[in-house]
C-alpha cells in the first residue's frame, strides 16, 4: 500500500526561503546534468520533505509540484523595505546615500555569491529600532555570524525584489556615469588623464551592474529547468 504523502508546496517567493534556495542552488550547481536527481532535490528541500518520500509521490502528482514552483519563481517582485523575520520588523537601508564605505565593500563582496547571499542581504536588511508613519530607522550595521545565518529564513521575495531594486539603481548610475564621461570628452578630447581616471571611476559601478543584471535576469527562475521527469 502506497503511502499517503501530504505536501504543503509553495506557490509564491514568500513561501521560499533564502537558505532553501541557496541549499537547492549548491546541489544544482554539484549536479549538473543529473535531472531526475535535481528533480527529486527541488520537491523535498522546497516542500520539506524526506527524499524517501519523495520517491513514493505518483509522477503525475509529482510534476504538478515541479510545475508550482517553477511558476513561483518567474514572479518579478518589488522592493519590499520592510518585512517581519522570525517575529522581529527588519528594514532597508532607509537612505542610501548614508550607506558607508564598509558596508559597500561587504555588500560587493557578497553579493556575488549565492552561497554569501545572507551576508548581503544582513548589509541591507536590519532590525527597525524607530518608526514613525512612512519613517524608520535601523540598527546600526555590525557583522555578525548568527544574525547572518537567521537571515537564511527571509523569504525569496524580499531576497529578489532587492536584487532588482540594485540592478535598475546601478543601470541608473552607470548610464550617468557614461553620459558624464561622454560630455567631458567631447569637451577635452585630448585630456587622456582625465579619460583615464574617469574609466578608473567607472569600473566598479560597470562591473556592479554587470553582476547584478545577470543575476536578476538568469536567477529569478530555477537554476535546473528540464522538469521532464522524477
Amino acid at each position: 500500500m502506497r503511502k499517503k504523502i501530504e505536501l504543503e508546496v509553495p506557490t509564491t517567493l514568500n513561501d521560499i526561503t533564502l537558505g532553501q534556495y541557496q541549499k537547492y542552488i549548491k546541489i544544482s550547481d554539484e549536479n549538473e546534468g543529473a535531472d531526475e536527481f535535481l528533480n527529486k532535490k527541488l520537491i523535498e528541500i522546497f516542500c520539506n520533505i524526506t527524499l524517501r518520500d519523495v520517491e513514493q509521490i505518483p509522477m503525475v502528482e509529482a510534476e504538478k509540484v515541479i510545475n508550482i514552483l517553477g511558476e513561483a519563481f518567474k514572479e518579478k517582485p518589488s522592493l519590499i523595505r520592510q518585512f517581519n523575520l522570525l517575529d522581529v520588523e527588519m528594514g532597508f537601508i532607509p537612505k542610501l546615500d548614508d550607506i558607508s564605505l564598509g558596508e559597500y565593500i561587504d555588500l560587493e563582496n557578497f553579493i556575488s555569491d549565492w552561497q554569501q547571499m545572507h551576508k548581503a542581504m544582513a548589509v541591507l536588511f536590519r532590525p527597525v529600532n524607530f518608526k514613525s508613519k512612512d519613517k524608520y530607522t535601523i540598527a546600526p550595521y555590525s557583522p555578525n555570524e548568527d544574525i547572518q545565518n537567521l537571515i537564511k529564513e527571509m523569504p525569496m521575495d524580499v531576497v529578489m525584489g532587492a536584487m532588482v531594486f540594485f540592478y535598475d539603481l546601478g543601470k541608473e548610475l552607470s548610464l550617468a556615469t557614461l553620459n558624464y564621461m561622454e560630455m567631458e570628452m567631447r569637451k577635452n578630447p585630448q585630456t587622456s588623464q582625465l579619460k583615464e581616471t574617469l574609466a578608473q571611476s567607472g569600473v566598479g559601478i560597470s562591473q556592479f551592474t554587470h553582476l547584478l543584471k545577470e543575476m536578476s535576469s538568469n536567477s529569478m527562475t530555477l537554476p535546473h529547468k528540464d522538469f521532464l521527469s522524477v
